[in-house]
């Protein structure tokens, strides 16, 4: 009989104890997936957070030229943080990220917080100076359904405000950059850094040929831009065509420290 109930203790015993490793395995199992899932980038929540972070970080004057931004307080949320993006009467007012170490396309899909996913983040590649001072600057974000990112570049497709917004505004940690804008247009979708030797008088010729040729958007023609001009495009996709991006493109007007 008392072997009987030893067993029998044993046995609950061993009951209880795989019951609380199943637990524990199961509570593991939930407290990683719960990270997973704080790690999932939410449109709505992003756009809050960016929209705080413009009222913390950036000191707007009447004149954009004349805006500061507090790059100490952004790098502190995250140090691929190098530059602010704002483009008047647009949704467009946001840092821009690069990555030395990750992949290209990282910041794609990631945002300025590091979660995955939608939103993503305004950002140029590694190829890029940070210092805006190539030839070609590429910079890129989504085009979101709710309005945000790079969704307003499509505004340029509107020749009157084309003609109205000539000028965007790049925030450095030193100065500021004024950039007019001299053609926004549908293009196809190779890739820009890839495609052309912007070094070659003859490859940098032939993109701005080819951007002030495109048979969909608005060009400037009063807009001087030579082989020496420093441009920057910024690049979306297009809703209904993914073969194609939208770009707007700018040559460096002025710079104040």
């Amino acid at each position: 009989m008392k072997k009987t109930v030893k067993i029998i203790i044993i046995v609950l015993a061993a009951l209880i104890l795989a019951g609380g490793a199943a637990g524990g395995v199961f509570y593991y199992s939930y407290q990683q997936e719960k990270k997973e899932a704080e790690k999932i980038a939410d449109p709505a929540e992003a756009e809050e957070g960016y929209q705080k972070m413009q009222e913390t970080v950036v000191k707007k004057a009447e004149d954009p030229y004349e805006s500061k931004i507090d790059f100490e307080e952004l790098q502190m949320v995250n140090q691929d943080v190098y530059a602010w993006i704002q483009i008047p009467d647009t949704n467009v007012d946001y840092p821009i990220l690069q990555s030395v170490v990750e992949e290209d396309e990282y910041y794609l899909n990631t945002t300025i917080d590091g979660k995955t996913g939608l939103p993503g983040s305004i950002y140029t590649e590694k190829y890029n100076s940070p210092y805006f001072t190539d030839p070609v600057t590429v910079v890129y974000g989504h085009d979101m359904l709710d309005g945000t990112m790079f969704t307003d570049l499509h505004k340029y497709s509107d020749k009157t405000f084309f003609d109205s917004h000539p000028y965007f505004y790049i925030y450095l940690p030193d100065r500021t950059l004024k950039y007019q804008v001299f053609a926004a247009v549908a293009f196809d979708d190779r890739y820009i850094l890839g495609n052309y030797n912007f070094l070659d008088i003859d490859d940098f010729q032939k993109y701005l040929d080819e951007l002030k040729s495109s048979i969909e958007g608005n060009v400037n023609p009063n807009v001087e831009v030579t082989q020496e001009s420093t441009i920057v495009t910024l690049s979306t996709c297009i809703a209904d065509y993914p073969d194609q991006r939208w770009l707007v493109n700018a040559t460096l007007a002025g710079q104040e420290q």
